[in-house]
């Protein structure tokens, strides 16, 4: 009995830890660059190694793969500052139990160069959103507060902020975007709150998937705030004048994930979780001025 036991533990954990990395996903965002709209997903799909790679895609086109990682355990997060891509590769030592990552630099049509060599990363940097000051220096968000980083220094706080944050976006004129379960700020570079929505989220949701009633991610473009909301499965617009609406509505098991305004339209990525043990398969979703759909990469 005491043997089966000991095997029953190794078994849930060896489950345990490929399952945590197959629902891992979505780990990482989306960005636009020009007539291109990049994401992070895995490849291939339903490969439980979870392989990371970067998607690539423009009108005309299938979605195809820009850059694919070597190692299993694997993400990658993404940041461009008009035509340069900057991209954090992430990696999980089992062995040390450690995570590992690199950032790298790009633009369309080239082969990433590594900016930042293999380090060990303590703060998950650029789960919770980054960008880059220049080549040597980044700021990333890390519950709850937002650090700054120089290349081979620990990272440090790169501003004080009154609530705890969860995910941070650079957004038009040098502006940063904070996140938190049910709310946006945004701020100046050095904190100060230029505009901010509060209570975003409906306290009567039920049924939230894995009961988290709360906001995954945002966008901030030309005075329009775009919202993903995990916990209605919806993806919600708030104007310039603070009108919001629903402008995709979700049902399970597409829930709402990352969002990017792309020019005047807008980006809508949701994928589907099932929680019985597959990958989730993605569902991109592009929604025009006048508001028509169309699914740019679904997988069934």
């Amino acid at each position: 009995m005491k043997t089966l036991n000991i095997k029953n533990t190794i078994l849930g954990t060896v489950l345990f830890f490929l399952t945590s990395f197959a629902f891992a996903h979505p780990t990482g965002n989306m960005i636009t660059i020009g007539e291109n709209v990049l994401w992070s997903y895995i490849n291939p799909i339903n490969d439980l190694n979870h392989y990371a790679c970067v998607m690539i895609w423009k009108k005309g086109s299938q979605p195809k793969v820009f850059i694919q990682s070597e190692y299993a355990a694997s993400d990658f997060m993404l940041y461009n500052n008009q035509n340069e891509i900057y991209i954090i590769e992430r990696r999980f030592l089992q062995a040390s139990d450690e995570f590992h990552i690199r950032v790298l630099k790009s633009t369309i049509g080239s082969q990433p160069k590594v900016i930042w060599d293999w380090f060990k990363d303590d703060y998950r940097i650029g789960e919770g959103g980054f960008f880059m000051l220049s080549d040597n220096q980044m700021v990333f968000g890390k519950y709850p507060e937002i650090y700054s980083s120089k290349k081979g220094e620990q990272p440090k706080k790169y501003f004080e902020f009154d609530l705890p944050i969860k995910r941070i976006r650079a957004v038009e004129d040098s502006q940063i975007l904070l996140l938190d379960d049910e709310g946006c700020y945004l701020v100046q570079q050095n904190g100060s709150i230029l505009e901010q929505w509060n209570e975003l989220t409906d306290p009567s949701v039920q049924n939230s998937p894995l009961n988290r009633n709360q906001l995954f991610d945002a966008d901030y473009s030309n005075g329009e705030l775009l919202l993903s909301y995990w916990g209605r499965r919806s993806f919600d617009l708030i104007d310039a004048k603070g009108n919001r609406q629903i402008i995709l509505q979700q049902t399970e098991p597409l829930t709402p994930h990352w969002v990017a305004f792309w020019n005047k339209e807008k980006l809508l990525f949701s994928s589907q979780l099932i929680f019985d043990g597959s990958t989730p398969k993605p569902h991109l979703t592009l929604l025009n001025e006048q508001n028509d759909q169309r699914v740019v990469w679904s997988i069934q």
